[in-house]
């Protein structure tokens, strides 16, 4: 009967150490003591968390850091030392492996945005009700970002606003390039070499076909839009196409590249 009390014992004492060692470490850095008593005995019920270690500034954080083994940063944004993303930073540059999860008052855009892009793991705000932090804390247990619904919809916004911003973006320096292609690669008028109805084909070996396409509508006078809209490519191909064919050619000018019979001597 000893035996067995003994064994269930050992068991016991075997199923504590492996739920410790499962344990999430986590190290909570915020200026309000009442506010970490709080979160600290909330997370300490959470199967799964464990808080380590507190901390109410960033240097203080970054000390507890350097002795004590942490896996989770609990970080509020607005310290007394260190304030905004920068207190992510400060965090990163020091001690990379921690996962951080960020603990602040308001919801600021730019810094949502900037502290995804920094890798945070998370962004809760304080006046988030105890069970939703709970939910999204286990969540990041199962490998989620650590966000509540009305949170995690607007980094959504968020980001589909820069990509729009970016395909603008993106679009206008095409457009300011394709005018700057036709700008180095176009004259003014365009001398008409070849009447339209009598355009012999010239074959140029040292062309790929779709250079060649364009080049038989150079020496029939057509501009690079009209390349561009006769081929179905954008005015920025043909400008790159004509660059090529004027240096294929060892033409200096357009007019040069479509009298390539006369200078190079074809009859």
């Amino acid at each position: 009967m000893v035996e067995k009390k003994d064994a269930m014992v050992s068991r016991s004492s075997k199923s504590t150490k492996l739920q410790a060692v499962d344990l999430l470490k986590i190290l909570i850095v915020d200026d309000h003591e009442v506010f970490r008593c709080g979160l600290r005995d909330l997370l300490n019920d959470i199967d799964g968390f464990r808080v380590v270690a507190e901390a109410g500034t960033c240097q203080e954080a970054l000390a507890k850091l350097a002795v004590v083994p942490v896996e989770l940063v609990l970080l509020d944004l607005y310290l007394s030392d260190v304030k905004g993303i920068d207190t992510v930073h400060q965090v990163r540059k020091v001690f990379p492996q921690p996962r951080i999860i960020i603990l602040s008052a308001t919801l600021d855009d730019d810094i949502l945005l900037e502290s995804v892009l920094a890798g945070i793991s998370g962004y809760l705000t304080k006046d988030t009700p105890a069970a939703d932090i709970v939910k999204a804390l286990k969540g990041f247990l199962q490998g989620q970002l650590a966000m509540i619904p009305p949170v995690l919809t607007r980094l959504v916004e968020l980001l589909v606003q820069k990509y729009y911003a970016f395909e603008t973006a993106l679009t206008i320096y095409q457009q300011n390039e394709t005018k700057e292609f036709d700008r180095a690669t176009s004259e003014i008028p365009t001398p008409n070499i070849i009447p339209p109805t009598h355009s012999p084909h010239i074959s140029l070996p040292n062309l790929t076909p779709q250079e060649e396409k364009v080049y038989q509508l150079m020496r029939r006078g057509y501009s690079n839009k009209q390349i561009a809209s006769q081929l179905f490519i954008s005015r920025f191909t043909v400008g790159k196409h004509v660059q090529n064919i004027l240096h294929k050619l060892g033409a200096t000018n357009r007019t040069q590249a479509v009298s390539y019979n006369s200078f190079e001597g074809v009859e």
